[in-house]
């Protein structure tokens, strides 16, 4: 059983959020409970299909729900796909290499064993280092998406790795991509959907143009929170 959030969240405190930050918002639990999907380059993946490098975990931490048949096999228009229940997150990029996609990558290869992350300077994407995939190969450092430094991202997923050889890890979180809060465009709350009801995301829009948006019921308080604690 996966660590429950409010417990990530000491964690991070203490590991990952640096002296001068705030944490603000951690989706973790019943709030990171689905897949994520992904409009790349004009193509549909439902779920995403992880394009780089990124951080895994060990797949008996990450079962979740899964995309209803219909939408695996592309049989949607536009945005319909997000009246599955099980869609948690979508990414809309325009290029392989942009923010929401190592995003994308990185939230699928760990599933729901993943925690997204909010502080008043960055967002990011942490797993339990003990969870982590046990073949060197599947937990190679995330490569930086050109345009912008990843704060140290790389640096955390390196650190996290290397403890790992039978012992107690000396970093119990690991960072597998994350972006400073000055690489986001825009953090507001967009509905989405076709018919009467839409759905309602909280959407990260990230320099490079592409965007991350995150299934939450209340994205418009939530949206108003993260942005008066940005610093």
């Amino acid at each position: 059983m996966g660590r429950s959030t409010s417990s990530m969240v000491k964690l991070l405190v203490k590991h990952w959020v640096g002296n001068s930050e705030q944490l603000v918002y951690v989706f973790g639990n019943d709030e990171r409970d689905g897949y994520v999907a992904s409009n790349v380059q004009g193509v549909n993946r439902v779920p995403h299909v992880i394009a780089g490098p990124s951080v895994r975990v060990a797949e008996k931490h990450r079962a979740g729900p899964v995309p209803m048949k219909v939408l695996r096999s592309g049989a949607f228009m536009g945005d319909e796909l997000v009246h599955d229940p099980g869609l948690w997150g979508f990414v809309q990029a325009g290029a392989p290499a942009d923010a929401a996609v190592r995003f994308g990558d990185n939230l699928t290869a760990s599933g729901t064993a993943s925690f997204l992350a909010v502080t008043s300077h960055r967002v990011g994407v942490l797993v339990e280092t003990e969870h982590l995939h046990t073949e060197e190969e599947a937990s190679q450092p995330t490569e930086a998406a050109q345009g912008f430094s990843l704060l140290g991202a790389a640096k955390s997923v390196v650190r996290g790795v290397a403890s790992r050889g039978g012992e107690a890890p000396d970093d119990p979180v690991t960072c597998g991509f994350e972006i400073p809060m000055n690489f986001i465009r825009e953090i507001a709350p967009v509905p989405m959907g076709r018919g009467g009801k839409p759905v309602r995301f909280l959407r990260f829009w990230f320099a490079d143009g592409s965007s991350l948006s995150i299934k939450h019921p209340k994205a418009d308080q939530l949206a108003d929170t993260i942005r008066q604690n940005i610093r």
